[in-house]
């Protein structure tokens, strides 16, 4: 059975829910449980909504490919977006900030529930979707990071770890 699949998604509303639908069957095709495979949805479209903050010019910029990976008892997900360097290195910046801090408590309920005031007083930057991060974190219980490639290829994942006793929980 193969161990990994990969979608392109272009910028368009409903293309978020077709990318869950084929996640979900695949999590499933691997005996992963209801809850898991939710949680993972769950992942995947925050990663989604953070990439889509990047903005690119180019026609073909904005989309995006989702990659999901499990290797043992690990489940990987991984989106990927071109991004324009200059145009970015604010967001980039943030983007990096915010995970550093989110990464930085050994609890990330800390930070959740901080982000989740934030927004809650309209604080926030909403199109930067920072409080996605700190909810894949804690309810996903996912280690987040990102670099951007040598061609200026976004790649921000979520490695989410379910445990070695957990029958695919």
């Amino acid at each position: 059975m193969k161990n990994s699949i990969a979608f392109k998604l272009k910028p368009r509303g409903n293309e978020i829910a077709r990318i869950g639908e084929k996640g979900k069957k695949f999590l499933k095709s691997h005996g992963f449980s209801d809850n898991s495979v939710q949680i993972q949805i769950m992942v995947i479209r925050e990663l989604i909504k953070s990439g889509k903050a990047f903005e690119n010019q180019r026609p073909s910029g904005n989309e995006m490919s989702v990659h999901i990976f499990i290797e043992e008892n690990t489940i990987i997900a991984e989106v990927r977006k071109s991004v324009c360097e200059t145009t970015h290195d604010n967001q980039l910046q943030k983007l990096d900030e915010t995970i550093q801090w989110i990464r930085g408590y050994r609890d990330p309920y800390t930070p959740f529930m901080m982000m989740a005031r934030e927004s809650s007083q309209n604080r926030l930057d909403i199109k930067s979707n920072l409080f996605g991060l700190a909810k894949i974190a804690y309810e996903a219980g996912a280690v987040l990071d990102f670099y951007v490639s040598e061609d200026n290829i976004l790649n921000l994942s979520a490695v989410r770890n379910i445990g070695e006793n957990c029958k695919r929980c």
